[in-house]
């Protein structure tokens, strides 16, 4: 008669045809018979972590290198489990027993070194790897493994030509292929990365890593919309990934400026332009908005009750974050962000009629923004009704001398301890600087003035001037002139940028004179305040007569 019971080749057929339960059972009909059968052993143990129970393989696993302890294979496997558990300290030790059981053997010189790499062990990863490749030159694993190493090592050429060697050899290999786009990338060759990276993508669109790095590739390209595509596509995919938090972090902080965050906090001015608002809209009004930044003052007039908000922003990646803020809060139905220059807006398209009320934050720390005279003509003639209410509708800006020792060092930036730095002053502001009153050390010098006033219910010249008569209160060295300005919302509501509190965005600015003047109590300046299409300057004139 035959023996019907399973046999050893019975188990290992079943397991690597997918059953489980008939490889468990092939394996414990062998042990039945021979309870010390390394390999019966061994093919229970791969089952059982296949099945989940972990701690019963590495039982079972340690019984049958007791059995057995020269069979490589044994000793791999646990090692492979124990990685995978990231029990990366006791791998080591296994993986150590396979190579010394045979040492013929790339596979177990891999693993060795995969768990040295794991531990920060760099240079001893990179002889396993470079023992595997002797033993097995085209294995593009190894190359890879190896690779890898040698990146962290910092010696990404030799990296490259290694990874180039593993495509050749399995031009599909699909982290070869995204390894090679990290190592261009960090060599700063990124139309080569970026094309790596699609590749993979192309292959594997699900692939994380890839996304982040393609995203890393394209804001280095300086290409801030499509970076943030790649970091929007890895965010669906999944959305607490902490490099997917932090990259599209990174990516969006660059592409908008960083005064977004604090303006938002700013409670003064938030309530002014609510203020305003609630006084100003109507059921059936239609808003403007110039300038959406966040989106918050477009769902303020949301909020007060207007029929619809047509809100502009040139900068698509602030747009798009507004607009997803907008439909957060529900106003989506009634506020439209249109990425956009307000100029190109068009009555009875983006605009459906002319807008019965008109608000514009286009304010900065020095009240006036580039062309934001003409921009608020521009909307007044073509965007907005006769009689609309506009929102702030005036200015007036404040100054008075100051002595600011501390930041007139670097304004204009000259010598620094020692050293002529004033190359560097190219990267100063053009014009006035930020300065807080409330906390940059300064001495007031006289007493506040009145410098110039601003209508934006009418036209105004592009440029002007008022010359203003200071008297010097407390004797010192002045270095300019600081200045701040009250928002007129309406005829009731006024924004102080002057405010000392801590939320107060704007806080205030101060133009330096060209050299710092010493005065006294008494003496009398001749203070010229200025603005032209850009900003807001201040500048001496004749002494008074």
């Amino acid at each position: 008669m035959t023996d019907a019971r399973p046999s050893l080749s019975d188990a290992v057929r079943q397991f690597r045809g997918g059953d489980l339960p008939g490889a468990e059972a092939a394996a414990r009909s062998v042990l039945a018979g021979e309870p010390r059968n390394a390999q019966a052993l061994h093919i229970l143990a791969l089952v059982a972590a296949r099945a989940g129970r972990t701690d019963a393989a590495l039982e079972i696993l340690d019984e049958a290198a007791e059995a057995e302890p020269s069979d490589p294979s044994i000793h791999n496997s646990r090692g492979s489990l124990l990685f995978q558990l990231d029990r990366v300290a006791e791998a080591e030790p296994a993986f150590r027993r396979s190579v010394e059981a045979n040492s013929r053997l790339p596979e177990s010189h891999g693993n060795l070194g995969n768990v040295l790499k794991a531990l920060g062990r760099l240079e001893e990863a990179e002889a396993c790897f470079r023992t595997a490749l002797a033993l097995r030159p085209d294995a593009p694993e190894m190359q890879n493994f190896l690779a890898a190493t040698l990146r962290d090592l910092g010696r990404l050429e030799e990296a490259e030509s290694l990874l180039r060697q593993a495509l050749d050899l399995a031009p599909d290999y699909l982290e070869a292929r995204y390894n090679l786009a990290e190592a261009l990338s960090t060599l700063g060759r990124l139309e080569e990365a970026e094309e790596a990276f699609r590749t993979v993508l192309g292959h594997a669109p699900g692939f994380v890593p890839a996304h982040i790095g393609l995203a890393h590739a394209l804001h280095s390209l300086d290409r801030a919309e499509e970076a943030i595509e790649a970091i929007e596509a890895a965010r669906a995919l999944a959305p607490e990934h902490h490099m997917v938090q932090f990259t599209r972090r990174l990516i969006h902080s660059n592409a908008v400026p960083a005064w977004h965050l604090p303006m938002i906090n700013d409670h003064e001015r938030n309530h002014a332009y609510d203020a305003a608002l609630r006084r100003a809209v109507k059921p059936d009004s239609l808003v403007l908005e110039i300038g959406t930044g966040s989106g918050i003052v477009a769902m303020m007039a949301a909020r007060a009750g207007a029929r619809a908000v047509v809100t502009c922003e040139v900068n698509p990646v602030l747009a798009r974050v507004a607009a997803e803020s907008v439909a957060r809060n529900g106003y989506a139905d009634r506020v439209t962000v249109v990425p956009t220059l307000s100029t190109r807006l068009t009555v009875g398209a983006e605009l459906p009629e002319k807008a019965d009320v008109f608000v514009s934050e286009l304010i900065n720390i020095g009240m006036l923004a580039p062309r934001m005279l003409s921009v608020l003509q521009h909307a007044r003639t073509h965007l907005v009704k006769p009689g609309a209410a506009i929102i702030p509708r005036a200015s007036t800006v404040y100054g008075m001398l100051v002595e600011a020792p501390e930041l007139a060092r670097i304004n204009p930036v000259r010598e620094i301890d020692g050293f002529d730095m004033s190359a560097m002053d190219v990267f100063r502001s053009p014009g006035y600087q930020p300065i807080d009153l409330a906390a940059d050390a300064h001495v007031r010098l006289s007493d506040d003035f009145t410098a110039l006033d601003f209508d934006f219910t009418r036209t105004m010249p592009e440029e002007g001037e008022r010359s203003v008569v200071v008297t010097v209160t407390t004797a010192g060295t002045a270095h300019g002139v600081a200045f701040w300005f009250d928002l007129l919302m309406d005829e009731e509501v006024v924004y102080h940028s002057a405010s000392l509190s801590r939320t107060n965005h704007w806080k205030q600015a101060i133009t330096f004179f060209e050299r710092p003047i010493p005065v006294n109590t008494g003496d009398r300046l001749t203070i010229v305040a200025r603005y032209d299409a850009n900003q807001i300057a201040f500048g001496l004139g004749a002494p008074p007569g």
